[in-house]
């Protein structure tokens, strides 16, 4: 099991963006829990984690409101993913009408082992215009024993009617203290040996992200020498060759980076940049080809392959 499943959050202390542990405890606390929520905000800052804490507090067989207890059977089937009372769906591969219809349909039977049934749903911005006016109409009305939680990196583009019906709950990217306290629970546990200046450097390559945070740490316990290597692509000279269209050294620069999506923002950064200062027509199906490979690199199974396709587009 890779470091970031092992260390996903599992109680609300351990969610580490303060401002949404705070609301979700509130929210708790008040006795009043909404049967519909948005979560939104930017990839790997734990929004599938909150919904999965969100489940337990609401099913657990405990005393305590606010904290799941985490060792009762509801806890432990949604912790281990087989619970047939907490359904998850990704709304990219279910995103049409006649999808929502048979969600409609099986949302008024009652729970089978549980006291609610809880839908959560990832990349609800992916349903279909039809499909999101057919789930408002169970959101306006839901039966007592179902909620819904749809996250979303995209809250955009989720119409409005949707986001009126549902309790939001923002998650931003995360601090540095806030990246720094989930990487010493995991140091701490592993015993990992790591200078405090490499954590810096963990932190500082994340941008934000508890879940690329993770997998660095996780790189460099394989690979000690991972945060000293040649890792840093230059982007002058990369976006030189992209208007050159020297598609071998784009490749292989691709190839040599350690962060994805970091290159990705700084080649956005440095196109802008020019295009602001030339007026330059010319590179704007440019930008437009990153900015897709961007928004396709949140599903794509190998981090480079979106950043890829746009080069070999654009230089062939």
């Amino acid at each position: 099991m890779t470091l970031y499943l092992k260390y996903r959050p599992q109680t609300i202390d351990e969610i580490d963006i303060t401002s949404v542990r705070t609301t979700l405890t509130n929210i708790l606390k008040s006795g009043n829990i909404p049967h519909a929520f948005l979560f939104a905000g930017p990839r790997g800052t734990g929004k599938t984690s909150l919904a999965r804490i969100l489940a337990k507090a609401i099913n657990c067989e405990g005393n305590s409101k606010v904290t799941p207890c985490g060792v009762c059977e509801q806890c432990k089937s949604i912790t281990n993913g087989n619970n047939i009372d907490v359904i998850e769906m990704d709304a990219a591969s279910n995103r049409g009408i006649d999808d929502v219809r048979a969600l409609r349909d099986i949302v008024k039977l009652a729970p089978a082992n549980s006291k609610a049934k809880i839908y959560i749903i990832d990349e609800a911005h992916m349903l279909t215009t039809e499909a999101s006016n057919a789930l408002l109409k169970t959101l306006e009305e839901p039966p007592s024993h179902v909620y819904f939680i749809l996250a979303t990196t995209n809250p955009e583009k989720i119409i409005e009617t949707i986001k009126s019906r549902t309790t939001l709950v923002e998650f931003t990217k995360a601090t540095r203290e806030e990246i720094k306290r989930s990487l010493e629970r995991i140091i701490k546990n592993e015993k990992i040996k790591i200078k405090t200046e490499d954590v810096d450097k963990i932190i500082k390559i994340s941008k934000g992200s508890f879940r690329d945070a993770v997998k660095s740490l996780e790189q460099y316990v394989n690979d000690e020498s991972f945060l000293n290597k040649e890792s840093e692509v230059d982007i002058e000279i990369f976006v030189e060759n992209l208007i050159k269209k020297d598609l071998d050294k784009l490749l292989l620069d691709v190839k040599k980076s350690n962060n994805i999506e970091n290159l990705t923002d700084e080649i956005l950064d440095r196109l802008h940049q020019t295009l602001v200062e030339t007026k330059s027509k010319e590179i704007i199906p440019l930008i437009e080809l990153i900015l897709t490979s961007k928004e396709m690199s949140k599903y794509s199974p190998i981090e480079e392959l979106p950043l890829e396709i746009a080069i070999i587009k654009w230089c062939v």
